[in-house]
């Protein structure tokens, strides 16, 4: 398929920002004393695979202790329906529980919606691209344990079940009977760590943060592929100047055996290597370097500036390809007392762009 994807997304600026007694959320009768709020965006989109899409992302952030410096957990949810019939629903969590004694989080989600497929490794032209559109239950848990002072450690769940798969019948997928394509499940168990010293969840400028995984995906009782996931997340913040906010991150996955096409290490998306459509690069091992820089030009407003270098291959360490991306944002901070903001960016990689619009900061 040689043809360029057009994407416009519009979503409203004016966030509704009201606690569960539909006040305004910074308001000077209960600022002090908040524990809770819900935010709304609603919004908007068209593309040549969705036709017209609508629907809303939302946050619920609340406090499950009286104490004033546990943190804050939170339910987000995003819904969107399109007019091919597609649907997105999906809900990730962060439950901090007991004074923060328990840590759960993961996502709920569940997908009837097209994706693009470029093909796997490094040698991709992304002017060509195939269209599949999958089906699947999303279940993915990590339930964690604070062992000492920000460190956690436990178990986590990752499921999904694919009910349809449609694909192009002249495409790379179908034509190489990639492994995959036949609608199937996956079921890894494995366990994870979280080492958190950040100074705040959802946008941080001071601290450190450190998360680990491995997953063991098994083809015994429920699962139909047999492979190992594995991942390191290291990021370090920083505050040089007044008003501004520096981050770093260091990001790494491998995924050993045979794992299907859309288990393995997916690069770009609206988190890391911003600029890139998520899985356009695609293999068993991702390096990801990036860093962004924010600066407050008003109490509420804020702009950025971030760029990273990341590479895919088959093989640990040999990576052949080196990409870039580079961009630019903007930053309104709804909430100026737990620093929950919009985040709008525009980037740029080789030959592509991306456009994005989310609640709280990328990493």
């Amino acid at each position: 398929m040689s043809r360029k994807l057009l994407t416009v997304f519009v979503l409203s600026f004016l966030a509704l920002s009201i606690d569960i007694n539909g006040q305004e959320v910074d308001s000077v009768k209960s600022k002090k004393d908040k524990k809770n709020g819900i935010i709304l965006l609603p919004a908007i989109f068209f593309s040549p695979e969705t036709s017209l899409g609508f629907g809303a992302a939302g946050m619920y952030y609340f406090r499950t202790s009286s104490d004033s410096v546990a943190k804050p957990s939170n339910v987000q949810g995003v819904v969107i329906y399109t007019l091919e019939k597609q649907v997105l629903i999906t809900f990730p969590f962060n439950l901090f529980l007991k004074n923060d004694q328990y840590w759960a989080n993961g996502e709920w989600a569940y997908y009837i919606y097209p994706y693009q497929y470029y093909g796997t490794g490094s040698d991709v032209d992304l002017d060509n691209f195939e269209v599949y559109t999958a089906e699947f239950l999303r279940m993915e848990t990590n339930l964690l344990y604070k062992i000492r002072e920000n460190l956690y450690v436990g178990p986590t769940i990752f499921f999904d079940h694919y009910y349809k798969i449609k694909l192009d019948e002249n495409g790379l997928l179908a034509t190489n009977q990639t492994l995959g394509i036949n609608p199937q499940q996956v079921f890894g168990i494995g366990g994870s760590f979280i080492l958190d010293k950040r100074n705040n969840i959802f946008s941080p400028s001071g601290g450190y943060y450190l998360e680990g995984s491995i997953l063991k995906y098994e083809k015994q009782l429920i699962g139909d592929y047999g492979f190992t996931d594995m991942y390191i997340d290291a990021r370090k913040y920083y505050s040089p100047f007044d008003k501004s906010e520096i981050g770093f991150q260091l990001y790494h996955q491998s995924v050993l055996g045979n794992a299907p096409f859309y288990n393995l290490a997916l690069l770009g998306g609206g988190r890391q290597m911003r600029g890139y459509y998520e899985g356009a690069y695609r293999d068993h091992h991702q390096t990801v370097l990036q860093t962004e820089m924010r600066h407050y030009l008003f109490k509420r407003v804020l702009v950025s500036a971030f760029g990273g270098v990341g590479s895919i291959s088959e093989n640990f360490g040999q990576y052949e390809k080196l990409l870039g991306s580079y961009g630019v944002g903007l930053r309104y901070e709804i909430n100026s007392k737990e620093k929950i903001r919009i985040r709008v960016d525009y980037a740029r990689g080789a030959n592509t762009s991306g456009f994005y619009i989310n609640i709280n900061e990328a990493f």
